[in-house]
């Protein structure tokens, strides 16, 4: 007999039957989309000081190394951290209030950030908004795997996933035309005031699904559910290999609009639009076509959550790489466009994959691994290593052109500007490198991929 103070959340639970009475595909359909426009605010208040930082820089007085830090380490530690004893949580108790919850804090946090002063408490906010977000994805990708049954599985994570690009495409787009007419500040309060909004929604009409297996006994602790989880060789390097991702991911997020700007002398509505293509656009047709992609290839080939997205990476890094260094904007867009085709596979594998070979009652807390490690890699160094590398790289443009800072305050303002950009294109370049080597690792974690959801599958 299931628990109703563990099981029931919501308006009404969702049946055991949900896949087969007409009532239950309506709710099945109300809570992927409600999840799928909770993920598109998770992406837009994360993608918002992307677009912004320009403004913000200028406003606060920062180098992008500052700018890497806020982006990078800020969010990524207590996203890390926090994101653990709520996978717990969720794992135990209601993830519907979980989740709502998680939306109130990291959209008033949002808010905040909107009337931040200085440095500090730009980075305080922003740590603030990680800890709130660290609640949506575990809490969610639990909910979905009880939600949906295995063979659909893929494909309702890749729904939840695609509201990452599209939210990218309103941060960049709806967002730029916002800070544009009314200043980056404003733009960061009415984010967070639609996100309360959101929460208070979705903690009313969302239904919590029973779990797939309601196994009391399973009390394992935080240091056996890591170990067991790390066991299954292709799900820790599948771990890695998306958080190597992520660090030329997240740092391609942090600085395109930045790179638009600088090196190509683009508006900011114009780079965020652009910004919104290469990220959002092409991210929706590519992740909704991933999903269904690998589970049904994965009836003829179990290993295509693996070679799928090593393909991927492998093209997309190339292709980045070279799109930075090219002098036309036209060319360049359209080569990141290319490799932006390639770049979206990897994340509705790299979460389906856990799911696959996590016990229900660790799905949660591998979905938390997964967040962790590519949070630490990826929002950890990627950020701040390109901003650091650019500082870098552009100091030392600029030495080469025989200018000082005296010359850049004294009006040799575009010659240190092109040695500015210059810095960002090389940085930007080496970050693609990371996409390259997280390819290799996807290809090595197929060794095992098929053998440890068949582990699971016998427990």
């Amino acid at each position: 007999m299931r628990n109703p103070s563990i099981m029931d959340a919501g308006p009404q639970a969702i049946p055991e039957n949900a896949s087969l009475s007409a009532d239950g595909r309506s709710l099945l359909s109300w809570t992927i989309v409600a999840l799928f426009l909770l993920n598109c605010l998770n992406y837009i208040d994360r993608l918002l000081f992307s677009v912004a930082q320009e403004m913000i820089k200028v406003d606060l007085h920062l180098s992008d190394f500052q700018l890497g830090l806020i982006g990078g380490p800020a969010f990524a530690i207590l996203y890390t951290v926090f994101s653990f004893p709520i996978a717990r949580a969720a794992d135990r108790g209601r993830r519907v209030g979980i989740i709502a919850i998680s939306l109130t804090l990291w959209s008033a946090m949002t808010a905040f950030c909107g009337i931040a002063a200085n440095f500090v408490q730009m980075l305080i906010g922003r740590a603030a908004v990680s800890i709130g977000e660290a609640g949506c994805t575990p809490a969610s990708h639990s909910l979905i795997s009880d939600a949906f049954p295995a063979q659909r599985r893929a494909t309702a994570i890749a729904i939840f996933a695609v509201a990452g690009p599209f939210g990218a495409i309103v941060a960049a787009v709806g967002g730029g035309a916002l800070i544009a007419a009314y200043g980056w500040r404003t733009a960061f309060v009415i984010c967070g005031m639609a996100g309360i909004v959101m929460a208070l929604l979705f903690r009313t009409t969302v239904a919590e699904p029973p779990r797939s297996q309601n196994r009391p006994h399973h009390s394992a602790s935080f240091v056996d559910t890591v170990r067991q989880l790390l066991a299954r060789r292709s799900f820790a390097l599948v771990a890695i290999a998306g958080g190597v991702a992520g660090i030329g991911s997240y740092a391609n997020q942090q600085y395109m609009v930045s790179f638009l700007m600088r090196g190509h002398g683009l508006s900011l509505a114009n780079a965020s639009a652009l910004m919104g293509l290469v990220i959002g656009g092409v991210g929706i047709v590519c992740t909704l076509l991933g999903g269904p992609m690998m589970d049904l290839g994965a009836r003829r080939y179990p290993r295509i959550k693996a070679w799928l997205p090593s393909f991927g990476l492998l093209w997309c890094g190339a292709l980045y790489a070279v799109a930075f260094q090219i002098p036309t904007v036209g060319l360049a867009v359209m080569l990141m466009v290319l490799g932006s085709m390639g770049q979206h596979f990897y994340m509705p594998a790299m979460y389906a994959h856990g799911q696959d070979v996590a016990p229900p009652h660790m799905r949660a807390m591998a979905s938390a691994m997964i967040i962790a490690t590519s949070s630490i890699l990826g929002y950890g160094l990627g950020p701040p290593l390109i901003g650091l590398a650019s500082d870098i790289l552009g100091e030392s443009a600029r030495v080469s052109a025989g200018l000082s800072l005296a010359d850049c305050a004294k009006g040799a303002v575009a010659a240190c500007e092109a040695a500015s950009a210059q810095g960002l294109r090389l940085s930007l370049s080496l970050g693609s490198c990371f996409f390259i080597l997280a390819a290799g690792l996807f290809a090595w974690a197929s060794r095992w991929i098929v053998a440890d959801v068949h582990d699971d599958d016998r427990h």
